[in-house]
């Protein structure tokens, strides 16, 4: 395994950046193409792992996915120029891109063929039974090859019909997404209604967004009940009509929260406050504990505490569950003890990332106490947790893991074990990271 040294820096970080495209955007952009079934460019689409994953799906269906060089950020899909549908059952691999598994896993379900998905050994254990149940109530023959709830599955292609379905919103958004990307294929359309509270809200807004760009609509009553309806003969654009993805907010937080814990001023452009990525709400915490947002035409940015020091803070992250890791480790350099709540997605993460974070944390003297929901960090403010000596951290083959501690690596010695990781959502992360030493 490999490792990967960082040193503090020296002086405030002081950078804008461009980042690559998200991924979340990338990926719902690829399944409404597949469910168009129309020639289609993709623009600034995102390097991550798991959106490779998802284009991979598509070629595994018979589609033609090609690049001008293997390190263009353009993409061209092409559909299979006859029904694609082989007699025997066709393999599909997801691995541990969870997203990727939960959209294939509805969208097979109206192709025509028959499928094994499949996924890594941790995918095996992520839960999937709930999207299962709202395919069943659909029509959809789904049948369970492993652990109850989740991958491997069997899937009957074209075996959903429509209609209405129930779904627990307490689990994944990815699941509610999944199911209102194919409701346009079928004449009935796809009702769901939302049992509870609908976790990670801003994603399933991302979700709708996308849809309507490949000319699908969406009906809804606030976050209880969505509606998405069969697709109108001549709506929406030209298929051939690239579409660009934007800039990634989740991998923005990381840079935010670079500036807040050094002091200094990042900036990062193409994104702004009222962009529909939950997670540039991240600004908004950081200016809760002190620094100041900054705000452009073509960017939004953060400006550290101008008194030096960051104050703890109360926080509900169940809307932006991939910033918990990032903020928890910027509440370890704040005053006072911070409380995160609406964290119970994170268990079921590529890691139990609660977990994950108090054993690091604890590496660098962080107290910490937990719940299943939620975390408390006592902060040690300007005295930067075990100032001296370097420390191993684990990263669990979770990119979000080495991200978010890349940012105390800012401010003490550490080791990232496995760095490489990131490859899943950001694989230039440590390429753009070094800049931060070079501006400082």
């Amino acid at each position: 395994m490999t490792s990967r040294d960082l040193q503090p820096v020296r002086h405030p970080i002081n950078i804008r950046l461009e980042l690559p495209g998200s991924k979340s955007f990338a990926n719902r952009a690829i399944v409404c193409a597949a469910l168009r079934g129309e020639p289609c460019v993709i623009r600034n689409i995102s390097p991550a792992d798991d959106t490779a994953i998802m284009l991979n799906v598509l070629g595994d269906l018979g589609w033609r996915v090609t690049r001008p060089n293997p390190l263009a950020t353009d993409v061209s899909l092409a559909p299979p120029p006859k029904p694609f549908s082989p007699p025997h059952e066709i393999p599909v691999f997801t691995g541990a891109a969870g997203t990727a598994t939960r959209f294939a896993c509805a969208l097979l379900t109206v192709l025509p063929g028959r499928f094994v998905l499949d996924g890594n050994e941790r995918m095996r254990q992520r839960p999937m039974g709930e999207l299962i149940s709202a395919l069943r109530q659909l029509g959809a023959r789904i049948e369970e090859r492993g652990q109850p709830g989740c991958v491997p599955l069997g899937i009957e292609g074209a075996s959903l019909r429509g209609g209405r379905c129930e779904l627990s919103g307490e689990v994944s958004s990815q699941f509610v997404s999944a199911l209102l990307m194919v409701g346009p294929t079928r004449a009935a359309g796809v009702e769901v209604a939302i049992k509870g509270e609908l976790v990670s809200k801003p994603y399933v807004d991302i979700t709708l967004e996308v849809m309507r760009a490949f000319g699908m609509g969406v009906d809804r009553d606030g976050y209880r009940v969505f509606r998405s309806a069969a697709i109108p003969a001549a709506s929406g654009p030209n298929a051939r009509v690239p579409y660009t993805v934007p800039p990634d907010g989740t991998a923005a937080s990381y840079f935010w929260a670079a500036a807040a814990v050094t002091g200094g001023r990042c900036v990062i452009n193409n994104l702004t406050r009222q962009d529909v990525q939950g997670d540039v709400r991240f600004v908004d915490l950081l200016a809760r504990m002190g620094c100041e947002v900054l705000e452009y035409p073509d960017g939004l940015g953060v400006s550290g505490s101008a008194s030096g020091a960051l104050r703890a803070i109360s926080a509900d992250l169940s809307a932006l569950p991939d910033c918990a890791q990032t903020l928890a480790v910027v509440c370890a350099f704040a005053e006072g003890t911070s409380r995160l709540i609406g964290l119970g997605t994170l268990r079921v993460k590529e890691t139990d990332r609660i977990a994950a974070l108090q054993a690091e944390l604890a590496k660098l003297g962080v107290v910490t106490r937990a719940g299943p929901d939620w975390l408390e960090i006592d902060g040690a403010g300007n005295k930067s947790p075990e100032r001296q000596r370097r420390v191993s951290i684990q990263t669990y083959d979770d990119h979000r893991m080495a991200m978010s501690f890349a940012v105390a690596g800012l401010r003490v010695p550490l080791t990232i074990q496995d760095p490489d990781c990131v490859s899943k959502s950001f694989p230039t992360f440590w390429q753009f990271w070094e800049r931060l030493n070079h501006q400082a």
